[in-house]
């Protein structure tokens, strides 16, 4: 009885995708033809991505979609590519996101955030040149205290999770203050939460094979009950650290008066603001704060990060030649061995292995849109509202005519002179979004990468255990 109830609705389903799919009254992209009933492309896209991907734009160009987990989705190549990214009224990312994961129910308060962009640039982006010296100070003693010296050789078997403890440290500096940030549970929270958070994301949408957006009301429902809400115990250590800090600096204010030198962080921002209540403060609201920055933050950083290490690690030809033009960076410290904000700027080298080694790491297809209303491409096809959209990046990363000879190989030092530096967004290079809504953080991500791998590439002597060049580990698209 409940099997017919189930596959009468998942034939109902497909039944209607196809119709919207046969709408006579938009020009749609062409819907690639597919062997298996119900699931679709489903399994070869999880399975087989890169080349499903790749037979299709060669069979229907560099628009077209795909029946996968119970509804249509477009993909969109190089040519068309950048409408998606830059015309934000009628394309939108969080929307999409917000599908995949549904932070708003994730983090409770996140719905009073509405300028979580403009409070990053002011609080952080427009003081990178500020923040110089603590960002070093924290990844050289993170490095030393979580890899060591390694007098001896020493293998590290999964390099994510100690990369992500290694970011979190000058994150949690920046954002919740120099005190703060040297306990433990404050590191654990910085480092733990995003991976935490995507768990959900992870499980594979079956449900929606039943009705399309099944699996998003069933994610909302656990993460709204509290069912299951790795925001929950996260939150309560920023919440229990914020009322020492806050409480604490709001003594120290009224002791000293006009002569208090307050800290400088995110923190002391949100106390600074006009709209702050010292009688009536909401830890809540500020945790579930600090919790969207750390999700946009930390995980792209570090994975970031674990790339360049096992690109670093898997060539060690390149190796000499990055490490003296480190070593001729590296004059300009001061005492301490920090390094003045204008020395990233003669890291041309290293910029160049940092850009190649996002460029070979974005996946097949990426950045996820829906479509805001039924949307025109400049080459006549169309695409209705609330379509999900991808971009197919490796149609942009592979392709020579915009990367140069020899696209998918990893050559580190293909970007010195050509004006493109790794936080440089451009028709070539799209990890960072693109148009207005492009990430804002990307310049604290390459400075953080390019201090990091400074350290490192002077500090040790980096191989893969097995001696051979290590790829990326990639989950369908």
């Amino acid at each position: 009885m409940y099997q017919t109830i189930i596959l009468g609705s998942v034939l109902l389903a497909t039944l209607y995708v196809l119709k919207r799919m046969r709408d006579p009254k938009l020009d749609l992209p062409p819907l690639v033809r597919y062997k298996y009933p119900i699931i679709g492309h489903t399994y070869d896209f999880a399975t087989n991505c890169e080349g499903l991907l790749k037979q299709c734009r060669k069979e229907y160009g560099d628009i077209f979609s795909l029946y996968i987990w119970g509804q249509v989705n477009t993909f969109v190549g190089k040519e068309h590519l950048q409408e998606v990214l830059t015309r934000d009224d009628s394309f939108d990312f969080g929307q999409a996101f917000e599908k995949v994961l549904p932070l708003a129910s994730l983090l409770k308060s996140l719905f009073k955030f509405t300028n979580s962009t403009k409070v990053l640039k002011e609080s952080i982006i427009n003081k990178l040149k500020f923040y110089t010296g603590r960002m070093q100070k924290c990844l050289n003693l993170a490095t030393q205290r979580y890899i060591g010296d390694c007098d001896e050789p020493k293998v590290i078997k999964n390099i994510y999770p100690l990369m992500t403890r290694i970011i979190a440290n000058p994150v949690a500096n920046m954002f919740v203050g120099e005190e703060e940030s040297q306990y433990d549970d404050v590191i654990s929270t910085f480092s733990e939460f995003t991976t935490d958070a995507v768990k959900i994301m992870r499980i594979p949408p079956f449900l929606d094979f039943i009705h399309p957006g099944l699996q998003y009301f069933v994610k909302h429902i656990l993460l709204s009950l509290e069912l299951y809400n790795p925001a929950v115990k996260h939150r309560k250590v920023l919440v229990k650290h914020l009322k020492n800090q806050i409480t604490k600096r709001l003594q120290e204010k009224e002791k000293y008066g006009n002569s208090w030198k307050h800290p400088d962080d995110f923190i002391q921002d949100i106390m600074e603001e006009e709209s702050f209540d010292p009688n009536n403060i909401n830890y809540e609201e500020i945790s579930d704060k600090l919790c969207l920055f750390i999700f946009v933050s930390i995980h792209t950083t570090s994975n970031s990060c674990t790339h360049a290490i096992m690109n670093l690690a898997s060539r060690p030809e390149y190796v000499q030649e990055l490490y003296e033009e480190q070593l001729e960076v590296q004059k300009v410290a001061d005492e301490n061995g920090l390094l003045p904000f204008e020395a990233l700027n003669n890291m041309e080298k290293l910029d160049s292995f940092v850009r190649e080694s996002l460029r070979l790491s974005d996946g097949f297809a990426t950045i996820p849109h829906i479509t805001l209303k039924d949307y025109t491409f400049s080459n006549g096809l169309q695409v209705p509202k609330n379509r999900p959209v991808f971009l197919y990046v490796d149609d942009v990363y592979l392709d020579e005519s915009l990367q140069g000879p020899n696209p998918k190989s990893f050559e580190p030092f293909r970007h010195v002179d050509t004006n493109a530096s790794a936080s440089k967004i451009g028709k070539n290079f799209v990890i960072f979004g693109g148009g207005k809504h492009a990430c804002p953080g990307r310049q604290l991500a390459v400075n953080e990468i390019k201090f990091f791998l400074h350290n490192i590439i002077l500090k040790y002597n980096l191989r893969t255990e097995s001696g051979k060049i290590e790829g990326p580990n990639i989950f369908g698209p």
